[in-house]
């Protein structure tokens, strides 16, 4: 294949993931068809199979571009930093902000945080594993650095705690209806819900808490 032929195709599949992801954030991931997608993104149908094999293959891939995007803004946001606190402190503000700042990757994430992994094998799934690893790894290295700096606990597990802390801070991000029930029920705002949820995981995590936490 040509390199003209290679970027037209390239050119072409990220149209695809860029109108599913468009329809994921609007209408949920139910709403999403293939042949809406097809539609929206001006490609015939049968043309759609040949960059997805199935819809749980094309939310797969939408989920590994929104976590992409992610990573990336992580990456900038902690490039200026030295400490492990400081890397910590940034990817913490960095989540919110990158969220807060792009609804519509907002709404898309929160639906994908229930995505159901049909084939494991799939390379798209494998992708999203990959961006959603790349993650966990960013922050079990803050750790490490911050255990010996000696700002983070010793007897912290670094990767352990950070797909946990994720999987956390990932479901304060998206409530379930009884959460959200329980939240307005108590008139706690989303972003003291969020505030809170940050507190708890610092505290977990730090052998004196910084500034920020202190409150």
């Amino acid at each position: 294949m040509s390199s003209r032929m290679q970027r037209k195709k390239e050119e072409k599949k990220k149209a695809i993931l860029n109108t599913a992801e468009k329809i994921v954030a609007e209408e949920g991931m139910a709403g999403m068809t293939m042949e809406k997608v097809a539609e929206e993104a001006d490609v015939a149908t049968g043309t759609l199979y040949l960059y997805f094999k199935n819809k749980s293959s094309l939310l797969a891939a939408v989920n590994a571009q929104v976590n992409r995007k992610y990573n990336n803004y992580l990456k900038e946001n902690i490039s200026e930093c030295t400490t492990g606190s400081e890397k910590l402190s940034a990817i913490g503000d960095g989540t919110v902000e990158f969220f807060l700042n792009n609804p519509q990757e907002w709404r898309a994430i929160t639906e994908l945080y229930q995505m159901k992994v049909q084939n494991p094998e799939d390379p798209n799934v494998q992708d999203f594993l990959h961006e959603v690893n790349f993650m966990v790894q960013m922050v079990a290295e803050c750790y490490i650095q911050g255990i010996k700096e000696g700002t983070v606990r010793e007897d912290l597990d670094p990767v352990t705690t950070a797909i946990y802390n994720r999987m956390a801070f990932g479901n304060a991000f998206t409530p379930t209806t009884e959460q959200k029930m329980l939240l307005e029920h108590n008139q706690i705002t989303q972003e003291r819900y969020l505030a809170v949820a940050s507190g708890l995981m610092a505290r977990s995590v730090y052998k004196v808490l910084p500034k920020r936490h202190k409150n």
